[in-house]
C-alpha cells in the first residue's frame, strides 16, 4: 500500500506506527504521477469534499484525454460528500446530472456503494456522504472525430442548462437552419436542454454538427 498525505505532521505520526507493508508519501495527490505506484493499481480514499472535483479529473483525465495511466487502475473507491456522488450517477433529465456525470461515465462505470451519515463520523461534519466505486471501461463509451467540439459542446449546454441547447451554441458559425438539421440528423428534439441529453446523444449531435464543416470560434 501506498499511502499518500499532504499534511507533513500526520506523515510523521504515521511513520511511528511502522506499519508493515505501506509506504508512506508526503505529497499533493493532485501532483501524483500515479503511473509510478505499480503496475495494477486500486485507489482508495476519504478525499477532500472541496476537491473531489480535480481529484476524479486527476485520475481519469478530461474527455478525449484519458491520462496515461488508466490502463493501470483497476478500480477507484472514493468516500464523497453524498450530493457529489448523486452527480456522478445520475441519469440525463434529474436536477443531479452534469458535466462531472458525462466525464465519470465516459471513462468507467460508476455505482454508490454505501451512503454514510454525518453521524457515523466525528466530529460530525454537516453534510451527508457516500462510498462510491469507479471501475474503468476498456475504452470510452463513445469515440468521436472532433473531440474539441464534443467538450465545447457538452460545456457550453451546461453554461445554461435551464436554456434549450441549442440556444447555447452561439459560439459556432452556424445558422439557425443548419442548428436545426444537425439536431434532426442526432434524432434529438430541437427544444432539448444539455441535462436531458446522454453522452451518446452529445456525442451524436457533436457528429452531426461537426458534418456541417462549423468552425469553432477562436
Amino acid at each position: 500500500m501506498t499511502a499518500i498525505e499532504l499534511d507533513k505532521e500526520a506523515v510523521v505520526n504515521l511513520a511511528r506506527l511502522t506499519l508493515p507493508g505501506v509506504s508512506i508519501v508526503q505529497g499533493d495527490f493532485l501532483d501524483l504521477d500515479i503511473s509510478t505506484i505499480g503496475d495494477t493499481i486500486k485507489i482508495v480514499g476519504n478525499v477532500p469534499y472541496q476537491i473531489t472535483t480535480p481529484i476524479v479529473a486527476r485520475i481519469f483525465g478530461e474527455l478525449g484525454q484519458p491520462k496515461p495511466w488508466l490502463h493501470q487502475v483497476d478500480r477507484v473507491v472514493l468516500t464523497v460528500q453524498r450530493e457529489v456522488a448523486e452527480r456522478f450517477v445520475a441519469s440525463p433529465g434529474s436536477r443531479d446530472y452534469s458535466q462531472i456525470t458525462i466525464l465519470v461515465n465516459y471513462f468507467a462505470q460508476s455505482r454508490i456503494v454505501k451512503k454514510v451519515p454525518r453521524d457515523d463520523f466525528f466530529p460530525s461534519p454537516r453534510v451527508d456522504s457516500a462510498v462510491v466505486e469507479f471501475v474503468p471501461r476498456e475504452k470510452p463509451l463513445v469515440e468521436l472525430t472532433d473531440l474539441k467540439l464534443f467538450r465545447q459542446v457538452i460545456k457550453a449546454g451546461f453554461r445554461a442548462r435551464r436554456k434549450m441547447l441549442k440556444n447555447n451554441l452561439s459560439f459556432l458559425h452556424a445558422s439557425l437552419d443548419d442548428l436545426n438539421q444537425a439536431f434532426i440528423k442526432a434524432g434529438i428534439d430541437g427544444s432539448a436542454r444539455a441535462e436531458d441529453l446522454s453522452l451518446q446523444q452529445f456525442a451524436s449531435l457533436s457528429e452531426a454538427l461537426s458534418e456541417f464543416d462549423m468552425r469553432v470560434r477562436s
